[in-house]
């Protein structure tokens, strides 16, 4: 009896608990098909439903469903039960004519209540004609130099006509129908013009399918920044470029293997590089107010002051908050015409931006320390603060209020105030000379003896010429030692790329394995442009080994260094969560960059 009583009260804990949670009812489904294709569609719910109400899917030929299925899971965490629980309602599909259809919500009733899913839209597009593939005779070529309308790149921006300070979102995405298995080397546009912000991305790439010029592929955000342009003109965006490493088939003759085993597969290399992309930006209007200073969005203005009332030498604290959307990074501190009697501080700024897709969003502070010197009312004029309105193209005058403040006269005498709360090596005295007395033990010295002309005067005079003899000639040295800026960079090329290791170190620890990787990579080609005296920017994987060649006579050597780096670029787009392949990685790196130190002529 006891057993199945514990039984019926875990059985209750459980029940009571998945009432609790909120009801989550969610439907998931492809965003494009294509004419006759079968897809599935999911709806999803986390609790048992008493009922289950299908959508109206009338725009499609339902092939099977709903195939309901449940997985639910138990933990025990510190004493404390919990259970989740998940049941699924699929359904497959064809699509059978283009254009774009709506599935609406379905609906189910859990604990006597109602929730509703949310829509679902699918394009349709048509299929394309057959006819056009490439014959089979012709296929090996075609995987050969990997038709570019399979694969390609693009740099896509959401606007190419901005104001000056207007910003624009860049995305660099990638287009393919073929099977990716990694990445390599890849090089970034500069957005020279632009001030840039990159905005927070998956750190591995997924792929979603979409519709482009009617035709299905499977697209990935490589990367996406803010840009705001800081000049007029015509500015543009450099391509990228970025190594793909594609799974492609082997055709070879036909034998009686080839049905058994199946088609064989090679990965080929393919440099894609996107095509520049052209941005106008057009100058702000004329008739900027005197208080602009090229804020550009939609922005508004508070102030706040902590008190008002206060005595000589106490410090007020002015808050001056821009928040809104625009270009807030590049906000400077509004000017301020303070009372002469108070003394002022250069503004403490605090920013709390978001980088998104909307832009710069968020608030930017400026805190003023200031400290009234005498006492009487005084006034703090309002801030006044222009703007360009992206919304109503024209320019915005923001004012705050106006501050009053009492200040008494303090302790102190105003004509030897000090600042409260410094040490007496940091007193500041005003219009006075009167110095603190010193209160500790100090030596007296008999009335007529001074160092002048006896031994000891001699002695320090003598001492201090050959010390400083010594400091020139040691200068000297030092300066001729450090002349030479390529064997200084040689010299401590090892040095620099043991602490960057360490770095990588770090994140290793940290399990930040993007990081990791381009710290590793930022190691091995500091490296060898300190210690070969390249730039960074003309290392490659040719220039590198043809390079190191002419100072290592060991080629295994070379190869090693080839391969760790090859490993790290690749590892930059698809990184992988071996903890043990990092470990090996890291203690490869610093081997290697050892032997190098050794082996380098």
């Amino acid at each position: 009896m006891r057993f199945f009583k514990n039984i019926f009260i875990i059985i209750l804990l459980f029940t009571g608990y998945v009432r609790a949670q909120d009801v989550s009812f969610t439907a998931e489904g492809p965003r494009v098909v294509e004419v006759g294709e079968q897809f599935m569609v999911s709806f999803s719910v986390n609790a048992r439903p008493s009922s289950f109400k299908a959508p109206d899917m009338k725009d499609f030929y339902v092939l099977s469903g709903p195939n309901q299925s449940t997985s639910s899971s138990i933990q025990f965490i510190n004493g404390k039960t919990s259970q989740s629980i998940t049941i699924s309602y699929t359904y497959y599909l064809q699509a059978s004519n283009p254009g774009t259809f709506i599935i609406p919500p379905a609906v189910v009733i859990v604990d006597k209540k109602e929730y509703n899913s949310n829509s679902l839209a699918i394009e349709v597009v048509g299929k394309k004609d057959q006819s056009q593939a490439v014959p089979q005779e012709e296929a090996t070529a075609a995987q050969k130099e990997l038709p570019d309308e399979e694969l390609f790149v693009r740099v896509i921006t959401d606007k190419t006509s901005v104001y000056q300070g207007e910003h624009l979102i860049a995305t660099l995405k990638i287009y393919t129908r073929l099977t990716i298995e990694g990445f390599g080397s890849s090089e970034m546009p500069d957005f020279d013009g632009f001030w840039t912000k990159d905005i927070e991305t998956p750190t591995q790439i997924n792929l979603q399918r979409e519709n482009v010029g009617g035709t299905i592929y499977n697209t990935g955000i490589i990367r996406k920044v803010i840009l705001f342009p800081q000049k007029a003109g015509d500015i543009p965006i450099e391509p990228f470029k970025l190594e793909t490493y594609i799974r492609q088939q082997v055709n070879t003759p036909r034998s009686i293997f080839d049905d058994f085993f199946g088609p064989s597969y090679s990965t080929v290399s393919k440099i894609l590089e996107s095509k520049p992309v052209n941005i106008s930006v057009k100058p702000l209007p004329a008739g900027k107010p005197s208080e602009f200073s090229g804020a550009v969005g939609s922005l508004s203005i508070e102030s706040e002051i902590d008190k008002t009332d206060i005595v000589t030498n106490d410090a007020v604290t002015l808050k001056i908050r821009l928040k809104g959307n625009g270009n807030l990074n590049l906000i400077e501190a509004p000017k301020i015409d303070f009372p002469p009697d108070f003394d002022n501080f250069d503004p403490k700024v605090t920013s709390n931006i978001t980088n998104s897709a909307s832009g710069q969003t968020g608030s930017k502070t400026f805190e003023y320390l200031l400290i009234p010197r005498h006492a009487g009312n005084y006034r703090i004029p309002p801030v006044v603060f222009s703007y360009f309105d992206l919304n109503r193209k024209q320019y915005q005058t923001l004012t705050t209020g106006d501050f009053k403040i009492s200040v008494a006269k303090g302790k102190e005498d105003e004509t030897a105030a000090v600042v409260s709360g410094l040490s007496k090596e940091d007193l500041k005295i005003l219009g006075s000379d009167i110095l603190f007395i010193k209160p500790g033990p100090f030596k007296v010295y008999p009335a007529g003896r001074i160092l002048f002309g006896s031994v000891q005067f001699y002695g320090l005079y003598a001492g201090s010429f050959i010390i400083f003899l010594f400091i020139v000639l040691f200068r000297r040295a030092h300066i001729k030692k450090f002349q030479n800026e390529e064997l200084v960079r040689n010299r401590k090329a090892n040095k620099i790329a043991k602490k960057r290791l360490k770095q990588a170190s770090v994140h290793l620890k940290q399990n930040e394995t993007e990081s990791f990787y381009e710290s590793v990579l930022k190691a091995l080609w500091g490296y060898l442009s300190d210690k070969l005296n390249l730039p960074v920017s003309e290392l490659s994987r040719d220039t590198a080994e043809k390079a190191l060649s002419l100072h290592v006579n060991d080629s295994s050597l070379i190869n090693d260094l080839i391969s760790l780096i090859d490993i790290c670029e690749m590892a930059r787009f698809a990184p992988s969560a071996d903890t043990h392949a990092m470990d090996k990685l890291y203690s490869d790196s610093v081997k290697l960059i050892s032997r190098l130190e050794q082996n380098i002529r």
